[in-house]
């Protein structure tokens, strides 16, 4: 299931590509970046649109099981998402 995630930092789409393994991290909002929980742990990269940063344009498609999707979309407004890339 491919699922568009906007990452906090959209910078961080410069270094990915379709094909790309990542793990999918999240603060809820309200919390503070210690709490950061995993999502999904080596997400498929299916698609990296950068976009403009300031309009929300940009995103990095997922493919994430259906667990993980329902995660991730069920996080609460505000929340903040990052990947850290796997080698």
């Amino acid at each position: 299931m491919g699922v568009p995630v906007r990452l906090a930092e959209p910078a961080a789409l410069a270094v990915l590509r379709p094909g790309a393994r990542v793990d999918l991290l999240v603060v809820p909002a309200g919390r503070t970046p210690v709490e950061a929980g995993l999502v999904a742990s080596g997400a498929l990269v299916l698609d990296v649109v950068a976009g403009d940063a300031a309009d929300g344009s940009s995103a990095l498609y997922l493919a994430l099981r259906p667990d993980q999707a329902q995660r991730a979309v069920g996080q609460p407004e505000g929340s903040r998402f990052a990947v850290v890339v796997r080698g």
